[in-house]
């Protein structure tokens, strides 16, 4: 009788350990996907600054030798940029975050540093192949 339950209770504790495990696992991936969609947008509007641009048009020449083709709206409040030719994967599409941080950094430097595409923010896809990030000017 002693070794059964010294057997069950050896099983609970590599239950118990195992939950555990699988607990920090997950929250160990949430973090790690929370950072890296924080540090995608950062290099996204770093990348923004850096590029050689005279215009915010400027830009569409250089996506669409990638078979990427941009269309920007302008507003008194916001810039809006329609993008077709991104890979999309489910929802989203597959350069959400660093492409947020890109079109909102190019935003501030070109028309006004107040603009900016919230990070929370994913971006709208319209139909299957289209994707639009709009920059808000933030007052």
């Amino acid at each position: 009788m002693e070794f059964d339950c010294k057997y069950r209770n050896k099983g609970c504790e590599y239950l118990f350990r195992r939950f555990l495990e699988s607990y920090v696992e997950v929250c160990n991936n949430i973090v790690t996907e929370a950072a890296n969609s924080v540090l995608m947008f950062e290099a996204g509007e770093q990348a923004a600054f850096n590029i050689k641009t005279l215009k915010i048009e400027d830009i569409s020449r250089e996506f669409e030798k990638e078979g990427i083709t941009i269309s920007i709206q302008r507003s008194e409040k916001k810039v809006i940029f329609h993008v077709k030719g991104l890979p999309v994967m489910g929802n989203k599409c597959r350069y959400c975050d660093i492409l947020r941080g890109f079109f909102g950094g190019l935003s501030r430097k070109h028309i006004d540093t107040r603009y900016y595409c919230k990070k929370g923010e994913e971006c709208i896809i319209k139909g299957d192949t289209e994707c639009i990030f709009i920059a808000e000017l933030i007052e």
